[in-house]
């Protein structure tokens, strides 16, 4: 009997513990920047960057169409992160990107995730928009 007691006692002890550390909870997750529409005008064979290192997690969600390059990367010169935009070879025209930006920020100190405590995530979607000209 002792052992029963023993193990229920551990068993409720666990879910404690396992709920008070648990993951991010949508109830944290929240909207608190409007969408941004980005107009770019780029010529024809040039390359556009975004600057990006202030938005946190940075993906592309829809796809440019007329692209050599359109990417996420790190610019050489200064290590920080960027969007790039190299239209295809010829084109000219309208083209379009969505990247979506999540960034998640430490609300209070506790025990649970290392002292990070809860945490709320802001996440937003950028359209970028280009002009393609000769």
């Amino acid at each position: 009997m002792k052992q029963v007691i023993s193990l229920s006692l551990i068993l409720f002890s666990l879910l404690l513990v396992t709920q008070s550390c648990s993951k991010e909870v949508a109830a944290n997750i929240v909207q608190t920047a409007p969408d941004q529409i980005i107009n770019a005008a780029v010529s024809a064979d040039n390359a556009y960057t975004l600057n990006i290192a202030n938005l946190g997690d940075v993906s592309i969600s829809r796809q440019a169409l007329h692209f050599d390059v359109s990417q996420i990367e790190i610019e050489a010169k200064d290590k920080t992160p960027v969007y790039k935009y190299i239209p295809a070879t010829g084109f000219t025209g309208t083209d379009e990107v969505e990247l979506f930006s999540s960034k998640t920020y430490n609300t209070n100190s506790g025990p649970c995730n290392g002292g990070g405590g809860r945490h709320s995530t802001t996440m937003s979607s950028i359209i970028v928009k280009f002009t393609v000209t000769k």
